[in-house]
């Protein structure tokens, strides 16, 4: 199959840009001696060429900076439901400082390419043919960047475009959820921490990212198998260029973990003492639904009556404690809780030692409820944190579908314009 070999200003694109444009290929090398045409402007590329003309905004620190940001702000969120005192503050510290790490990485967004590309290789290169003693590169060659990224060459503008807004459409989404399992495991990192210790959580953590990278690999490969069978430029792809692998990239590049990279640890039932069993000892320890709902339906239902409760006490403000037992008033709440009609964690302030109300409680119940009150909300909030780790744990099997979409518009773009090219051809 003929193909063609790769003049300076053929246009490029990127698995890793973020905007919805492609760039154009410029030459790198020391020497240059070969150019498509007499007036020696246009000079072919070899391998030792490796830039652009202007740097792709990058998906790379762009999914870095929005991870951090919503990770710091998932701790500060956490701290803020759950912690008090020097712990707390030190939870804010940390959740300040990843969201400035985040801002320090947006500075990053455009300025990733040219050193990048510069430590990158091209693979799929000529076999014989070299300009100026480096191997020569054609339509069916791809650049592999150092952070991960692979760029193609593409001679039709209008096939450039159209698979350069696709690839971006990916990575925004792909990002977007990125950024919500970072806000949802910064918090949930905060909640599971104080409810069962740090150690079992970090360990949990451990395991579960463990278990996801196998299962992610595992959906990689069905796609890959499953995907573009007659396209040559695919099968290379995945063959030569950029094999799935076991291996998660925050093992191979330490540095280039992000938060999003954490398996939420916050969809567990835990005991009363924090341990990994759920309420009932028998049951998974994963997020049960039904206590899901009726922790929902306890606080909400204790809200309402704590503000129904706190408007019947009203009336009572002014009244000496010892005389509440006296008014119309304080009997018929006295027996509205005898009753049973408020929820018991909301009138636990009225009985004394031995379970009984008592009306001159009822003053010290009417100051407790707002507090009870906010109680209520924080548990809302973390029953939020629970659910959204629940939802967020199937977040990582759709930004890997949004990944390998982007490499198969790769290989559809490089099939799309092969009838494209220069006239000086390759057996290749």
């Amino acid at each position: 199959m003929s193909v063609s070999y790769i003049p300076k200003n053929v246009y490029v694109i990127c698995n890793f840009q973020k905007d919805a444009g492609p760039r154009q290929l410029i030459p790198t090398r020391e020497t240059i001696t070969v150019f498509y045409g007499t007036d020696k402007e246009r000079p072919l590329l070899t391998i030792d060429d490796r830039n652009i003309n202007k740097e792709f905004p990058c998906k790379s620190p762009t999914n870095a900076m929005w991870s951090f940001l919503c990770f710091g702000a998932g701790l500060i969120i956490g701290a803020a439901l759950i912690l008090s005192g020097p712990i707390g503050w030190a939870v804010l510290a940390i959740g300040v400082g990843a969201m400035a790490y985040g801002l320090y990485q947006s500075t990053k967004i455009d300025h990733m390419c040219s050193g990048a590309l510069g430590k990158g290789k091209w693979w799929i290169e000529h076999d014989t043919v070299k300009f100026d003693k480096k191997k020569a590169i054609t339509q069916n060659s791809l650049l592999l960047c150092d952070i991960g990224g692979l760029l193609t060459p593409i001679f039709s503008y209008a096939i450039a475009k159209k698979y350069a807004k696709q690839i971006n459409n990916n990575n925004d989404k792909e990002i977007a959820l990125n950024a919500v399992m970072s806000l949802v495991g910064g918090a949930g990192f905060v909640v599971a921490g104080l409810e069962m210790g740090v150690a079992k959580t970090l360990l949990w953590t451990g395991g579960t990212m463990a278990a996801m990278n196998v299962a992610t690999y595992g959906e990689r490969e069905i796609i890959r198998n499953n995907s573009l069978e007659d396209n040559k430029h695919y099968q290379d792809l995945n063959n030569k260029v950029d094999e799935n692998s076991l291996i998660p990239s925050y093992i191979k590049d330490p540095l280039a973990a992000t938060p999003s990279d954490i398996s939420s640890p916050d969809i567990l039932e835990l005991d009363k003492n924090g341990n990994l069993t759920s309420r009932d000892g028998k049951t998974p320890i994963f997020l049960n639904g039904k206590w899901y709902v009726q922790d929902w339906q306890q606080n909400i239902t204790e809200i309402k009556q704590g503000t129904e409760l706190s408007k019947d006490l009203s009336v009572l403000e002014g009244i000496d404690s010892r005389e509440v037992w006296k008014t119309p008033e304080g009997k018929v709440i006295v027996e509205n809780i005898r009753k049973g009609k408020y929820s018991e964690s909301l009138i636990q302030t009225t009985k004394d030692g031995s379970g009984t109300v008592r009306p001159r409680n009822l003053p010290i119940l009417a100051e407790e409820l707002p507090n009870v009150k906010v109680q209520n909300l924080k548990n809302i909030g973390k029953l939020g944190i629970k659910g959204g780790g629940a939802i967020a744990f199937i977040f990582p099997f759709i930004t890997t579908y949004f990944s390998e979409e982007s490499r198969k518009f790769l290989a559809e773009a490089m099939e799309e314009d092969m009838d494209n090219g220069i006239s000086i051809m390759s057996r290749n």
